[in-house]
C-alpha cells in the first residue's frame, strides 16, 4: 500500500512539474557607450595649383550614428577652381569652405580626388580637409 501511495504521489508531482512550462522566448538587452569617432585621411602626393592634378585617395571613417560631413579648405575668394569626388565635379565655395561627401549614418568609404584649379591657377593655395559629426 506504500509502494501505491509513494508512486501515486510520485506521478502527482510529475505532472505537477511539468504543468509549469518554461517562457516560449527570453529578452537579453546589452547596453554600452561607445565615444564618437571621426577621422579623414588623405593619401596624397604633391599636388600642383597651376594645373589640374590627382589629389590621391581620401578616407573617410566616422561611427557617429547621425551620420558626418567632409569640408575642404581652401583660399577665398575663387571662383573658378574645383574639385573632383570620385568623378563628381565639386565647384569650391569662395568662403574658403567647400563640402565635398556628407553621410547620413556611420560609416567608413574612400574616395579619389582630383583638383582642377581652372581660372584660378596658382591662387588655391594650401589646402586641409576636415570631419564633422551630426
Amino acid at each position: 500500500m506504500r509502494t501505491k501511495i509513494f508512486m501515486a504521489a510520485m506521478a502527482f508531482l510529475g505532472l505537477a512539474s511539468s504543468a509549469v512550462a518554461a517562457p516560449s522566448s527570453y529578452e537579453l538587452r546589452l547596453e554600452g557607450h561607445v565615444p564618437v569617432i571621426c577621422r579623414v585621411d588623405l593619401q596624397a602626393s604633391s599636388a600642383s595649383a597651376d594645373q589640374a592634378t590627382d589629389l590621391g585617395k581620401m578616407t573617410e571613417f566616422c561611427n557617429s550614428a547621425a551620420g558626418y560631413d567632409v569640408w575642404l579648405s581652401h583660399a577665398q575668394g575663387l571662383s573658378g577652381a574645383a574639385v573632383y569626388v570620385d568623378g563628381q565635379k565639386i565647384q569650391l565655395s569662395a568662403s574658403g569652405q567647400t563640402l565635398i561627401s556628407h553621410s547620413a549614418t556611420a560609416a567608413s568609404r574612400s574616395h579619389v580626388l582630383r583638383l582642377d584649379p581652372g581660372a584660378d591657377a596658382g591662387q588655391v593655395g594650401d589646402l586641409s580637409l576636415r570631419i564633422t559629426a551630426l
